[in-house]
């Protein structure tokens, strides 16, 4: 054998060995007990941060990485690529849960609230934009990023989400809440006449057979909204403007109109305690 062909031979083991001990300590790495770990280590990091920080600390997570190393079939082929700390769809989760956080912080001033809402914004438009997502986290990470434009009164941005439509949302439910949003819109400039017209229009909508089956839920407080109950608080609404501009009648007609729904909504929440006690406190507020 001559000194070459040894020398190759000597090169082959060599790798072989090498790649045998990196395949060896990889998979000791990627237990999915280390895993669970370090996505637990890195979600309490996130929820004892300062609320000022939650953009900066999924950016950082976002931009973070680190070297992985995968075999394929034919050994000893290696794939070597970069990728972040956690998984892409781990840090949309995370932006999720900050974007909730954020929505139930009620010590804070609007102002300051708001602001870390816009910065949380920009962050997962950073993300969805960059293809990075599973759909499935894709689309959850974008219905709370909706939340978002609502939470700081940037409607125009939320309507424009809506008409593009929402992945598991019917049309319906998209045409029902861009009214709604155009609505709060109208009432922030003190267009009574305009707001009461688009929440009729959602009104009509909550209650058509399309929507039969609608049920909504605050992440921030576990209460469970039946279409009813979302009627009948919009109802009461109008009610109350029309009472506000002057139109004795239309407040009467609203609020007879949302009493059986009321009702309608007080039958489904009976086995919903938190549901329950909320839409209670509802009512009493309206004298129902």
């Amino acid at each position: 054998m001559n000194k070459a062909v040894k020398i190759l031979l000597a090169a082959v083991c060599f790798a072989a060995v090498a790649a045998g001990t990196l395949y060896w300590l990889w998979t000791i790495r990627l237990t999915s007990d280390a895993e669970k770990s370090a996505r637990r280590n890195t979600r309490n990091e996130l929820r004892s941060a300062s609320l000022d920080e939650a953009a900066s600390r999924l950016d950082k997570l976002y931009s973070e990485r680190s070297f992985t190393v995968r075999f394929g079939k034919s050994f000893p082929y290696l794939s070597l690529s970069i990728e972040p700390k956690v998984p892409y769809d781990f840090i949309g989760l995370l932006a999720e849960e900050a974007f909730i956080r954020l929505a139930s912080d009620l010590k804070s001033p609007k102002a300051d609230t708001d602001r870390r809402i816009k910065e949380l914004i920009g962050f997962s438009k950073m993300l969805l934009d960059s293809g990075n997502l599973t759909q499935s986290a894709y689309d959850s990470l974008r219905e709370r990023r909706l939340d978002g434009f609502f939470l700081v009164g940037d409607y125009d941005n939320a309507v424009a989400v809506l008409e593009e439509g929402m992945h598991g949302r019917t049309p319906h439910w998209c045409q029902g809440t861009i009214a709604k949003l155009r609505a709060h819109k109208a009432m922030e400039a003190g267009d009574k006449q305009e707001a009461i017209k688009q929440l009729l229009v959602f009104v009509d909508l909550m209650l058509s057979d399309a929507m039969k089956d609608f049920e909504d839920s605050d992440p921030a407080n576990g209460v469970v909204y039946s279409r009813e109950w979302v009627a009948a608080r919009n109802l009461m609404r109008c009610a109350t403007m029309s009472g506000e501009i002057g139109d004795a009648a239309a407040k009467a007609a609203h609020t007879e109109k949302a009493r059986p729904l009321y009702k309608t909504a007080l039958d489904k929440a009976k086995d919903d305690d938190i549901s329950l006690k909320e839409l209670n406190k509802e009512m009493q507020s309206y004298g129902l």
